[in-house]
């Protein structure tokens, strides 16, 4: 017997803990930016060693937030992003960002957004995204997303024409002979693969470089070749950065570095180069530093134009491709080129981009947003499993209740049958053409009895009141009643295949869809030729979900079967003795001696 005074113990507990954790719960959400927008997610920012691996602070520092089918529902979004904003760590300060991709289809979006700080060797710092109301308008800003030093950043996002700077200075390209729409290490990048084929930038009072500099870009070269990634050299000043032999260099007037390590043909490095007038000139490769050499003198301020990708007048190409070239009128720490590699890369060890929260206009919970991921992620051949198994489980839904039914309506049928059979005194009085109780299975068996033995009589006793029963009578008579018991046997049993097929079969159709899909996901990345989480997560989801789906077939219809077991065996009891009882009463009272 049940302790009450425990369970009242146990249920103020367990109330406690839960209104406990709902308070802590509000606490950690903190208070709602604009309650316009339904949904936000937590962009943190880790440089711990687990991270990015950061040591200095950083300011105003634009960091790349990824977006994709994993990690963010596209669509609790406007279809082209245009809702989507970026809040400080207080939930109040909106921030600056722009968007540089949106592709809802694709369940890719690329947001650079002005992160007001990121502590070195911490975990704390973090924004907000808001995103869920359909009446916002754009709020890209491009200009404010950098801070007054940086003087140029092309994305390559354009689908034709020159290169734009996204910066306010506008420094757009001039002219442009590669190629746009490469896929890339961000999102489009762009490919020169011949002589000539380089990006040209007029010079401006923004590129004035006296102060010092930093360039920075990432480079996937064809080759271990040669060639000029930036040059600005008018024949008497020069400021070079290139590959010579697969190895970065640079070169500021007269100072020039020594060679890195060959960059791996094929791959994408992280290139970048700072110069300080009386100081020294940097090359960094993927965020540590890898040559530099002293700058004894000033930085030169070439006549001439920028040239990106070759030399200005020819004769230096680079072969490969590239994506997002920085030049800043200023001296980054390395910190903040380390910072820009960790969150520009495909690992993304700076960001993380945390779970969906609803607010109070918010349209659904994390079970629904889970749901929704889910079903975006499964494949057609994932599809087919869950449909399989959703009609099993409706067939077996469908018998469930039908023999429910059938059973509810048989026992009490029975229990009326059995009252009227127990108050006879002859065990053949009872009326056989009476219509209310035709859902009773006793009724039919005693029936089947009752008309055997008035059969027997009409043949072999015509004309005569009473009659005698032999035991080859009887015999018949209690044939007959066995032959309509395994009747009634039979057509409660009729379709319980059904039951049993969805629990043993639901969970092999679940376990099929799995392995079919894991071997998709593997496949998918074996062609790709490199492995993420982004890539992997959303095949795994799709496979996981037809085991999902068999299960869901398999636990109730387990359910089911024996709950209907358990009736069919009671009912089958009952009826066995039945049997047994007007047998011996038929042979009691109507049988010979």
């Amino acid at each position: 017997m049940m302790d009450w005074g425990v369970g009242r113990r146990f249920t103020s507990m367990l109330g406690g803990a839960l209104l406990l954790s709902l308070t802590l719960g509000a606490l950690d959400a903190g208070a709602w930016w604009d309650e316009k927008w339904q949904y936000r997610k937590k962009v943190s920012f880790d440089t711990t060693a687990k991270g990015a691996n950061i040591t200095g602070n950083l300011a105003q520092v634009p960091v790349l937030v990824r977006l994709h089918s994993g990690n963010f529902t596209f669509e609790n979004a406007k279809e082209d992003g245009s809702d989507i904003r970026f809040v400080g760590s207080d939930d109040k300060t909106p921030l600056k960002f722009h968007l540089e991709k949106f592709d809802r289809g694709q369940g890719i979006a690329l947001f650079w957004v002005k992160a007001p700080q990121i502590s070195g060797a911490s975990a704390q710092d973090h924004v907000w995204l808001y995103y869920g109301n359909s009446a916002a308008v754009a709020a890209s800003d491009p200009g404010g997303t950098y801070d007054t030093p940086q003087a140029l950043v092309l994305h390559f996002s354009e689908k034709d024409g020159p290169p734009r700077d996204a910066t306010a200075y506008a420094n757009h390209g001039a002219e442009f002979g590669g190629k746009l729409g490469t896929p890339s290490i961000i999102g489009s990048g762009a490919t020169f693969a011949a002589a000539g084929q380089r990006l040209v930038i007029k010079r401006s009072p923004s590129l004035t470089l006296s102060k010092g500099f930093t360039f920075s870009a990432w480079v996937k070269p064809a080759s271990a070749g040669s060639g000029r990634i930036l040059s600005w050299d008018d024949g008497a000043q020069s400021l070079v950065v290139g590959l010579e032999g697969g190895a970065a260099y640079a070169r500021v007037g007269t100072a020039v570095t020594g060679k890195s390590s060959p960059l791996t043909p094929g791959a994408w490095t992280h290139l970048a180069v700072t110069a300080e007038p009386g100081k020294k000139v940097v090359v960094y490769l993927n965020g540590a530093e890898a040559v530099s050499a002293s700058l004894g003198g000033d930085i030169p301020s070439p006549a001439a134009e920028l040239s990106v990708g070759d030399a200005l007048a020819g004769g230096s190409p680079f072969t490969g491709d590239m994506d997002e070239v920085q030049l800043a009128a200023t001296v980054r720490p390395a910190s903040w080129i380390a910072a820009a590699f960790a969150g520009q890369g495909q690992d993304g060890k700076l960001t993380a981009v945390a779970e969906e929260e609803a607010g109070q206009g918010g349209g659904g919970g994390e079970t629904m947003r889970m749901l929704k991921i889910i079903a975006a992620s499964v494949t057609f051949d994932g599809w087919l499993v869950i449909i399989l198994c959703t009609s099993m489980l409706i067939m077996a839904t469908f018998v469930f209740i039908s023999k429910y039914r059938i059973l509810r309506r048989m026992k009490k049928a029975n229990a009326a049958f059995l009252e009227d059979f127990n108050d006879l005194h002859d065990p053949l009085d009872l009326d056989v053409e009476r219509d209310d109780l035709d859902d009773s299975s006793l009724f039919r068996i005693y029936r089947a009895g009752y008309n055997q033995i008035f059969a027997w009589a009409e043949k072999h006793a015509a004309g005569k009141e009473d009659v005698a029963l032999p035991p080859s009578a009887v015999n018949i008579f209690r044939a007959a009643m066995e032959r309509a018991s395994s009747e009634e046997t039979k057509k409660l049993s009729a379709w319980m295949i059904v039951l049993t097929l969805s629990i043993s079969g639901g969970p092999f159709w679940g376990l099929l869809g799995t392995v079919w899909g894991v071997m998709n996901t593997f496949a998918g990345l074996a062609a790709a030729g490199e492995a993420n989480l982004a890539a992997i997560a959303p095949g795994v989801a799709s496979a996981l979900a037809c085991t999902l789906f068999g299960l869901f077939v398999a636990i109730p219809s387990l359910f089911a079967y024996s709950i209907l077991g358990v009736q069919m065996k009671n009912l089958n009891a009952e009826t066995r003795h039945f049997v047994e009882e007007f047998h011996l009463r038929v042979e009691g009272f109507h049988g010979e001696g």
